[in-house]
């Protein structure tokens, strides 16, 4: 049987250096050049002011339902087929998760199912 990988690393000289720097600098996840750089970069690249990096999917999650002040008493659209965080941030902001399924040929929430969600509203 063939394994599929998800991601297979490409780790030249260029990222040695910069593991090296970024260790002796003492900043390897949350600050540092690094960091700043590609808050920049990837600002500059979806042509917006500001770009903010998160130490995961779930902390980048989290700080979106924060940011559009999603709380007690909201209801959050998610897909069936996830990540447990996606629900559980949801929860953890204390908003209702609405679970739809999938499209099965793209993965992710399908459009005419939100209209079957066990929610009226939609």
């Amino acid at each position: 049987m063939y394994r599929y990988p998800v991601a297979e690393p490409e780790i030249g000289e260029e990222e040695l250096r910069n593991v090296v720097e970024a260790v002796k600098s003492g900043w390897v996840s949350s600050k540092g050049k690094f960091i700043e750089e590609f808050e920049d970069f990837f600002a500059k690249y979806v042509g917006v002011r500001y770009g903010v990096a998160t130490s995961n999917g779930t902390a980048a999650f989290h700080l979106a339902l924060a940011a559009l002040k999603i709380g007690k008493g909201d209801e959050v659209i998610v897909p069936d087929l996830t990540f447990a965080a996606t629900i559980n941030v949801v929860i953890y902001v204390g908003a209702k998760p609405v679970i739809v399924d999938v499209n099965p040929d793209y993965w992710c929430i399908d459009p005419r199912k939100v209209g079957e969600s066990n929610n009226p509203k939609y």
